[in-house]
């Protein structure tokens, strides 16, 4: 059964970007990534790419800023009163941290800390970046009506809301 429009997914894959410097894997805790494919789960790019694809697939391919996380926007930063954010740790320039946004919690990185503010690059830490993935599809399988229902993929046991 090749990869399509309404199925659960399980890959395990290497990200990494155009100095070859690895940005992410499922294979350090060798549990492969699952989930519901056409349901913009993943960026569209990687959707792409893997359709079609069958179980034990091997692809090596890259996707460009449009096709991801989209290109930076210089101008897509906010100052944020530091009392507004939840974080762990000290704030410093480079740290990720979750914003609370009108549409939902957003990632974030801080430029500048001020004494009452904090200034947030609000692009998608991968924005701007070609992303280059080496994929491995382990799983496939057809999602059950109530995941297509919810739009998401439910654990052993069902869905908790």
């Amino acid at each position: 059964m090749p990869v399509s429009v309404n199925h659960v997914i399980s890959v395990h894959y290497n990200l990494r970007d155009d100095n070859n410097e690895l940005i992410d894997s499922t294979y350090d805790e060798d549990k492969p990534m699952v989930y519901l494919h056409g349901r913009r789960q993943m960026i569209t790019g990687f959707e792409t790419e893997v359709a079609g694809a069958a179980i034990g697939d091997k692809l090596t391919f890259a996707v460009m800023p449009a096709e991801g996380y989209g290109l930076r926007n210089v101008n897509n930063t906010q100052r944020i009163p530091s009392k507004y954010l939840k974080h762990e740790g000290r704030l410093t320039p480079g740290k990720s941290i979750q914003v609370n946004t009108d549409s939902g919690v957003k990632p974030g990185t801080v430029i500048k800390v001020g004494r009452f503010n904090v200034d947030v690059d609000m692009n998608h830490p991968l924005a701007g970046k070609n992303l280059h993935f080496e994929v491995e599809i382990m799983d496939i399988r057809k999602a059950t009506d109530e995941e297509i229902a919810h739009g998401h993929v439910h654990a052993e046991g069902g869905c908790n809301h």
